[in-house]
């Protein structure tokens, strides 16, 4: 039997599922402070719904299946797409609406380093709010989750769709969509690839190499907000007044870790405003964390073009690998308490006191093998227990047992009573 996964899959296995949890925990924590109300949409969409987002092509990119009734189906690719449906389903709904959503989806790309065809992400939404005071609020709710995983140094780059398009119509003439779209397409892929790489692609579509490099030339206006501000000025661009309002609002909230970019423009067509990616200068080599922006369009693809949107969703995976590769020790077991006994009669002894500290909510672990203490010990090392309690017949008889510190190796001898409670009260 062959006991291999298809390509692209994984299992999630302790170590990393302690980590992904403790993302989790992050997210929602922000989540809750923030205002933002989780749900979880339908891992199954009809593939109309799926193709609203980014076309038919999407199909190369996605699982999807006829189903037993005949209806073509495909699994989600992400959240995006499920929490706008829902709400343009629901026109009972309050406005401004904040959303948010952390789960698993699928996608049949191609894998590599820190992404898989089955994967978690985490993602928040503003519906209905159509000022840049949302699009501040998605990107506080960023800047906090990272800092709550001890990542608040990364980079959040932030650029506007509406600037760049204005300096393809205004500067170099640009007028036919389909032209436009292509060269922000070619935009976004300038922290990718090389200048010639993409003057070549695209020339072959046939762009004017000489626009391509004028656009790769707009891309490169980044880095300190009045600096990039300045340069977007000089060109002479009457949109960047959104810019200047979204950064006097973030910095009303102390979010500092922001740079402008006008590289950044977000591949997907549905985008019409601010878009943001976040990239952590410790490792460089993951690329963007998270991303989002503004994307009015999605509502009014689902017969909503009353309800603005904007968002933000996060690679958990790629955090993950961003956290271990700056030392992060994230990945213990989560027990507490391990109850380990000396002979086979403190077994139920053992038992009894391991049932009291998990009734005071301490994450207790019990030994089940059989085994001698010092094996019992070993153990208790190798999951990285921070305690070890031994109840062994001496100690018992006066109604003790040992208190065994795995860190210092420091051992105390004291009431059962005092241990639970010594225990309970010592922090995670």
């Amino acid at each position: 039997m062959d006991l291999g996964l298809p390509r692209g899959m994984r299992d999630i296995e302790p170590d990393d599922y302690i980590l992904l949890q403790k993302v989790r925990d992050a997210f929602s924590e922000t989540c809750r402070i923030l205002g933002f109300r989780q749900m979880e949409p339908s891992p199954l969409e009809l593939l109309s719904t799926l193709e609203a987002k980014s076309g038919a092509g999407i199909r190369e990119e996605i699982y999807h299946f006829t189903d037993k009734g005949g209806r073509d189906v495909g699994l989600r690719f992400d959240l995006t797409v499920g929490l706008t449906r829902f709400v343009a389903s629901r026109r009972d709904l309050s406005m401004p609406l904040k959303l948010a959503a952390f789960s698993s989806m699928w996608r049949y790309d191609e894998p590599q380093h820190g992404r898989f065809r089955w994967f978690y992400q985490w993602d928040a939404e503003i519906f209905g709010a159509q000022g840049v005071e949302a699009d501040a609020e998605i990107i506080e709710l960023i800047s906090r989750v990272f800092s709550r995983l001890g990542l608040g140094d990364v980079k959040i780059q932030v650029g506007d769709r509406r600037v760049a398009e204005e300096f393809l119509r205004k500067k170099l003439g640009i007028s036919e969509t389909d032209a436009i779209l292509e060269l922000l397409r070619a935009l976004d892929k300038a922290s990718k690839k090389s200048e010639e790489e993409i003057v070549r692609e695209y020339s072959g579509k046939g762009l004017d190499a000489n626009v391509v490099r004028r656009v790769m030339d707009f891309g490169m206006i980044r880095g300190e907000a009045d600096k990039v501000l300045s340069a977007l000025e000089k060109e002479g661009l009457d949109t960047q007044g959104n810019l200047s309002r979204l950064l006097d609002s973030l910095k009303s909230r102390r979010i500092v870790n922001v740079d402008l970019n006008m590289g950044v423009v977000r591949g997907l067509d549905y985008y019409t405003g601010i878009v943001f990616e976040v990239y952590d200068p410790a490792t460089p080599d993951l690329g963007a964390l998270c991303g989002g922006g503004r994307y009015d369009s999605l509502p009014a693809a689902f017969g909503r073009p009353d309800v603005a949107a904007t968002g933000a969703a996060g690679g958990v995976d790629r955090m993950i690998l961003a956290i271990r590769n700056r030392g992060g020790s994230m990945g213990d077991s989560g027990v507490k308490v391990f109850v380990a006994y000396v002979a086979k009669q403190m077994a139920a002894e053992a038992s009894k006191l391991a049932s009291k500290l998990r009734g005071l909510g301490v994450s207790t672990e019990l030994e089940m093998m059989g085994r001698g203490l010092r094996h019992q010990l070993e153990h208790a090392s190798s999951t990285k227990v921070p305690y070890v309690v031994i109840v062994a017949p001496r100690e018992f008889q006066e109604g003790k047992v040992v208190l065994k510190d795995m860190v210092s190796g420091k051992e105390e001898t004291l009431p059962i009573d005092e241990v639970a409670a010594r225990v309970a009260k010592t922090p995670q």
